[in-house]
């Protein structure tokens, strides 16, 4: 009797140990015991229904997902690596069909994952495909190969350092002088009213070279950036720099001596004259030459990696290992050029014979504008070793350079009296007037930049540039000194001007010098 008592009692607890058996696997298990993962391997869950299927579409990451969730077969995307998977973690409800995991279940080798993504294996700087990662394995605080710092496919992901940049340069730079003939000269004590102010005896005291404005101009550049997280080969930069107004000035006067006079050529005789400033016992005056000149420009360009290489070598100070890396960009965009300059000689004479007395104000105004837009295509080459960086870029833009001038001239005679039209270089009928017209230009432009890299985002930097521009109208060559003395107010009725018409003369432009500056990513 107590023998079959016992047997029926542990045919009780097998059955009872079945069907708790069947009820538990409708959850999910968590193992007891620790079970080894292989090192390389990255952490995505993924869905297995008896054998693992072939990979066909990428899986949303397993910290999106509640532990308890089921996978949908709809969202399940894995594009390629090789699935591997633990039996006793994965559990399938034999009634609903339903498959929950545990969180480090399923995982996917890294070569798989990077080719899923795209990752960069040669050169990426991302270790463990994170945002917050980006960067960190790079000496130089950001990665010449991998410049956006992130995955493709991300729409939205800001990382740190390298997604983008701003840095500020200070512009030391020496432009063309500008040339312009002789405007005020001067002759010694006693020489004759027929003689005095005429080249070449005469002696120049402003004007008769190309000197204007060819001192030091110091500016500012600013350049802005931005990779692109949807296509990190892809970047696109914005450039400004320009420099204050430039002033030149130059003033004479007289109380009759010295002698001041203002050169020209004279049509009607065919020979240098002069129209004198002050002279003993004649005239007292002053004249006085104001120029100014001003330099902006503008551009917007896309840049995209051609290529780029990184290489490891040895540090001959503490023989420790210094990384090299060197890149190739092609740069495609928009220019903007624009030169504003003016040239003006303003005259203030009095008479000092008391029998014929009298007062003149004249006044001669140049005025240019020149404007470029054009397509612009270049490279930049730019290195890497250690902390320090050599840059080296060449772009040239081909577009059209609007060439505006405006002449114009006035005689006030007394000084306060209404103003009549010309003046003594700018005439009627001869060259005032306003011209405006577009002209083919050309912009090249060659810099190059030495950098240390201070911290992971800050980086110092010297450098030289270089931009030349054709085709330009400086108001100093517009001066024609060739007068025709029956046309200076108040005018000779009857006289026409005899001679070579005006002709607006184009010249070449640069700028080249040095710059220093600061650079920050992020």
């Amino acid at each position: 009797m107590n023998r079959l008592a016992t047997q029926c009692c542990v045919l009780i607890f097998a059955l009872a140990g079945s069907l708790q058996a069947q009820d538990l696997r409708k959850y999910r298990v968590q193992s007891s015991g620790t079970r080894p993962k292989p090192s390389a391997l990255s952490s995505v869950p993924a869905r297995v229904t008896g054998t693992p299927r072939p990979a066909k579409v990428r899986a949303r990451p397993a910290s999106s997902r509640m532990a308890q969730d089921p996978i949908d077969e709809s969202e399940m995307i894995v594009d390629q690596g090789e699935m591997i998977y633990d039996e006793e973690s994965m559990v399938q409800d034999q009634d609903q069909g339903q498959v929950y995991y545990e969180e480090d279940s399923m995982i996917v080798e890294d070569e798989g994952f990077e080719e899923s993504y795209g990752g960069y294996g040669e050169c990426a700087s991302c270790g463990d495909q994170g945002c917050g990662s980006c960067g960190s394995g790079s000496p130089f605080g950001f990665d010449l190969c991998n410049p956006s710092g992130d995955l493709p496919g991300r729409q939205l992901c800001i990382c740190l350092p390298s997604h983008g940049w701003v840095s500020v340069d200070y512009l030391g730079l020496f432009a063309s002088g500008m040339n312009m003939p002789a405007l005020v000269t001067s002759s010694p004590a006693g020489t004759s009213q027929s003689l005095a102010g005429i080249l070449p005896a005469a002696s120049v005291l402003y004007g008769g070279n190309d000197d204007a404005f060819s001192n030091q101009i110091n500016g500012i550049r600013v350049r802005v950036g931005i990779w692109s997280a949807v296509r990190p080969n892809f970047g696109i930069e914005g450039e400004y720099f320009g420099f204050s107004e430039q002033d030149e000035s130059f003033t004479a006067s007289s109380t009759g001596s010295p002698i001041l006079a203002r050169p020209f050529y004279n049509n009607i005789t065919g020979l240098q004259d002069a129209e004198l400033v002050a002279f003993p016992n004649l005239l007292s005056g002053s004249v006085q030459v104001e120029a100014t000149s001003r330099l902006d420009a503008a551009g917007v360009r896309f840049r995209h990696i051609l290529c780029c290489g990184e290489k490891g070598s040895c540090s001959p100070w503490d023989c420790g290992p210094v990384v090299a890396q060197s890149r190739i960009d092609a740069t495609l965009g928009w220019r903007f050029i624009q030169l504003d300059e003016s040239l003006t000689v303003t005259e203030d004479l009095s008479s000092l014979n008391l029998n014929n007395p009298g007062s003149f104000r004249i006044r001669d105004d140049f005025q240019t504008f020149n404007q470029f837009n054009g397509l612009e295509f270049g490279f930049q080459w730019l290195y890497r070793r250690g902390c320090w960086s050599l840059d080296a870029m060449t772009r040239t833009s081909v577009g059209v350079s609007r060439q505006w001038l405006q002449i114009e001239g006035s005689t006030r005679s007394p000084r306060d009296a209404a103003p009549q039209i010309g003046g003594l270089l700018a005439q009627p009928g001869r060259n005032i007037g306003i011209y405006d017209r577009n002209e083919f230009g050309v912009v090249p432009e060659f810099g190059t930049t030495l950098g240390y890299q201070m911290t992971e985002r800050l980086k110092l930097n010297v450098g030289y540039t270089s931009i030349y521009w054709s085709n330009v109208l400086r108001p100093g060559d517009q001066i024609d000194n060739t007068v025709n003395t029956n046309l200076l107010p108040p005018a000779i009725p009857g006289n026409t001007y005899m001679g070579q018409p005006f002709a607006v003369r184009e010249v070449d432009y640069w700028v080249s010098g040095f710059t220093a500056g600061i650079e920050y990513r992020w």
